[in-house]
């Protein structure tokens, strides 16, 4: 048995955009929206200084690993020349070291992780 009231159903408060609620809305907007870039600001200049560091440690090593490598070789030559050791352990050694310089690049200038997924199929 439905019960019906007579009391007339609320209707919800429709809001009122008054001039000061607008004014308000605005300077809200304007304030979150200058925090933000702020923000993406102090980011971006965090970003730079982390590439700069990254950069020159990356320089260092890479001249630190060439001059070992190159030390190491002169060596193995001049060990080669005075025929304390074969030239086939020397061309071992430079063809080995000659990979390792061709991956280090690679992984410099490509870098460790590929950026977007590899197809299924390959």
């Amino acid at each position: 048995m439905g019960h019906v009231s007579d009391k007339p159903k609320e209707e919800p408060q429709k809001a009122e955009w008054t001039p000061e609620s607008v004014e308000n809305l605005i300077k809200l907007v304007d304030t979150l929206a200058g925090k933000y870039i702020t923000y993406k600001q102090n980011e971006a200049e965090a970003d730079n200084k982390y590439l700069a560091i990254a950069t020159r440690h990356n320089r260092n090593l890479t001249v630190a690993l060439a001059g070992f490598l190159a030390i190491i070789t002169s060596l193995m030559a001049y060990l080669t020349l005075l025929n304390r050791v074969s030239g086939d352990a020397l061309l071992f050694l430079v063809g080995t070291i000659t990979g390792y310089v061709i991956m280090f690049i690679q992984r410099l200038v490509f870098g460790t992780t590929p950026s977007e997924p590899a197809p299924e199929g390959a």
